[in-house]
């Protein structure tokens, strides 16, 4: 998790209590060398979490970050805790797949797409078995994200990689629109 509200490690942890969470972080507990730390959300408002002892180095390490776009799994751990990821992205999130289709307001099974350090845009793409191909049926910017041909461009390389991971063929993106 890195860094991490009480709240946020009880809804990691799944099974504790946010009292047995407060309890762990106290001095002199086993747990309680965790760094407090003030951490500045998507919204501009400081929240008080815990951070490793070591947080600094982990952060010097990792490496500069580029301009790739990521195909997001719903199921990922770094946007399970979907009120963590709206505060610290300021990204919304509901995966839809148990939504009745009249209700779902993006797609049956919607990837966030990730670029950087803020999240660009949502894809739904599915595999065609029969075809052999991976065919996107449904694609939205975020708001305020322009999407030039460049970003275009970087989604088609990711589309191929995703594409490749599933044994398929890279969807064709003729009619993508761009600014």
């Amino acid at each position: 998790m890195g860094i991490a509200n009480a709240g946020e490690i009880r809804r990691f942890w799944d099974a504790v209590s946010v009292q047995d969470v407060k309890t762990w972080l106290r001095p002199g507990h086993q747990a309680g060398d965790l760094l407090a730390v003030r951490v500045e959300g998507a919204d501009g408002r400081w929240q008080d979490s815990w951070a490793a002892p070591d947080i600094e180095s982990r952060l010097a390490a990792i490496p500069p970050m580029t301009s790739q776009i990521r195909i997001i799994n719903p199921f990922d751990p770094a946007i399970r805790d979907r009120s963590r990821l709206k505060r610290i992205f300021g990204f919304e999130y509901t995966n839809e797949m148990f939504v009745p289709a009249a209700r779902r307001r993006w797609g049956y099974y919607v990837y966030p797409l990730l670029e950087g350090d803020r999240f660009v845009g949502r894809i739904e793409a599915k595999g065609d078995r029969s075809g052999g191909g991976l065919q996107v049926t449904g694609f939205w910017p975020e708001p305020g994200v322009r999407w030039g041909q460049g970003r275009a461009d970087r989604l088609r390389v990711e589309l191929d990689r995703f594409a490749r991971l599933a044994g398929l063929r890279a969807a064709p993106l003729n009619d993508f629109p761009t600014d």
